[in-house]
């Protein structure tokens, strides 16, 4: 049966570069599991000798069939718990790099990447779908090699003790693959609206419990109750559908498998009793290893349609992570940066949001004002120079981003200002100084040490403050303002706002706000409407 190529030539073009699943681990596990059949046959076929022997005449088989028996299912029995520990080293490296991707995607991106789907779908992704991905790599793919190898052996080995045999084999096996390629694409896209239906309802609880307090303002309980038990209705009917395909499957192969075993049985009794003449008498012993060999064929297809549902689970996280799993792109190093000498935006395109400009230029000093309505695209776009986003271009110099929210991480003040960078305490004082925090920060119970917590003890203008102290500690030569202000009163968006014209007046800065600011801090605006940025 032959993979579908998209799943196959994607994951060896986007994920299996610089050494993630090597082929030759492939290759190994599968020469493993063919050894093991092959070991397993060979004791078949002294099963049978003893057997015949003990039935035309009732003596034990000799020493050297019970010696080759015992070695055969022992042979077997060794490498099937090397094949269970290379699968499971060479599952866990997959999986850790794959995550490890994930990772460098987000440290790449950072909130540009994380806004644009719930926590929820990032979750699943985490927890399933590189999991999936992983499963399918060395269960399927081994397991679908070796259904494509064992049936040729055995063929060619029951075709020479009996043609009419072989020939009814050839027949009846290729109903097992073709049946679970016409179930496997119905898993495929029940996978697939499983998936969402799933993330939307872990989206829709998480949104809940987080208004919990708004959804008491207007006693909504019993309505929102009622929304999410009709979406929990609706994920158990699809997750039903799913179990129902692959019960479906297991039962078709159970019922086509036992046909078949039945067929050769049949054939094999007849032949015995001289009903069937064609080709080559069989014997008892022949007959017998015949009928212990053909079931283990069987259940070599029949493992692999069980390991169906892992390409169809796959092809479905496919989807999903084509886009988060190929390498990220390497961000030069800050100290290979060069210093700003401006930039020319003409021609700026991307594509997710659909962004272009038709003549923008960006020189040393220029205060940019970055206009447009909610959903403009204009955090999008400061992202995007700041290399965040796919675009035509970037900011190849120092810069930083000063986002709507201020993050402040649950470590020490040190740590949150310096990023660990070794700065001295002289100049942690100085930028507290510069932005009004010293005073605080002296009156905290261990000052820079002090740690911040799950719930910072900082209201919201001296966590933008202390944001903005962080940033100046960076010397960058051009600041990104996506609406720094955004969530702060009118008070406190004056004394931010000032103190952000005081501390980067110096500074190349582009601003995007919503809230009023003075017209001559400007000398450019630029605009973002309908996908197209003015100057």
């Amino acid at each position: 049966m032959q993979q579908k190529p998209a799943l196959l030539a994607w994951f060896n073009d986007q994920v299996a570069q610089q050494g993630v699943a090597p082929r030759n681990t492939l290759l190994l596990l599968t020469a493993i599991k063919c050894a093991r059949a092959l070991a397993l046959i060979l004791a078949f076929w002294f099963i049978a000798d003893i057997l015949a022997s003990w039935i035309t005449a009732p003596v034990l088989g000799s020493s050297t069939a019970l010696t080759c028996i015992f070695f055969g299912l022992l042979f077997a029995w060794l490498l099937q718990g090397a094949h269970g520990q290379i699968t499971h080293r060479a599952k866990a490296i997959l999986l850790g790099q794959l995550e490890q991707r994930l990772m460098d995607q987000f440290v790449s991106r950072q909130h540009a990447l994380i806004r644009q789907h719930s926590h929820y779908y990032w979750q699943s992704v985490w927890l399933k779908h590189l999991p999936a991905l992983v499963d399918w790599r060395y269960d399927y793919l081994v397991q679908q090699r070796v259904a494509a190898l064992m049936p040729v052996f055995t063929l060619i080995a029951v075709a020479v003790i009996h043609p009419i045999i072989g020939a009814a084999l050839v027949l009846s096996l290729p109903v097992v693959p073709l049946f679970m390629i016409v179930v496997g694409k119905g898993a495929a896209r029940l996978h697939r609206k499983h998936f969402v239906a799933l993330e939307r309802l872990g989206s829709l609880f998480g949104d809940r419990l987080k208004a919990l307090p708004l959804l008491a303002s207007f006693q909504a309980y019993d309505k929102q109750q009622a929304l999410l038990q009709q979406a929990s209705d609706q994920l158990s009917q699809r997750t039903m559908k799913v179990v129902g395909v692959a019960f479906l499957s297991s039962t078709v192969l159970d019922f086509f498998s036992t046909l078949a075993v039945a067929l050769v049985a049949v054939l094999i009794g007849f032949s015995l009793l001289g009903e069937i003449n064609i080709g080559a008498e069989v014997s008892l012993h022949e007959g017998l290893w015949v009928l212990l060999t053909v079931p283990m064929l069987l259940s070599e297809m029949k493992l692999l349609g069980q390991f169906y549902h892992q390409k169809a689970q796959a092809e479905a996280a496919q989807q999903e992570v084509k886009s988060w799993l190929v390498p990220a792109t390497e961000e030069p190093p800050r100290a290979k940066w060069q210093t700003f000498n401006g930039v020319d935006l003409t021609g700026f395109s991307m594509q997710k949001p659909t962004l272009n400009a038709d003549n923008l230029s960006l020189k040393v000093g220029d205060w940019v004002r970055l206009d447009g309505v909610s959903g403009a695209g204009k955090t999008a776009f400061l992202e995007a120079l700041g290399g965040l986003r796919e675009a035509s271009c970037r900011l190849n110099a120092n810069f930083v981003l000063l986002s709507q929210q201020a993050v402040v991480l649950p470590y020490s003040l040190r740590d949150n200002l310096a990023c660990h960078q070794p700065f001295e305490d002289d100049a942690l004082w100085q930028v507290l100084d510069q932005v009004g925090l010293a005073d605080w920060a002296r009156a905290l119970p261990q000052q820079l040490n002090t740690l911040m917590g799950e719930y910072p003890p900082l209201s919201g203008g001296e966590a933008q403050r202390l944001t903005i102290a962080r940033l100046l500690l960076q010397e960058a030569d051009v600041w990104l303002l996506d609406e720094p202000t955004a969530h702060l009163s009118e008070s406190q968006h004056l004394v931010i706002a000032d103190l952000l014209r005081r501390c980067c007046a110096a500074k190349t800065v582009i601003w995007a706000s919503h809230k009023s600011l003075p017209e001559h801090w400007f000398n450019q605006n630029w605009r973002i409407q309908g996908g197209l940025i003015r100057g």
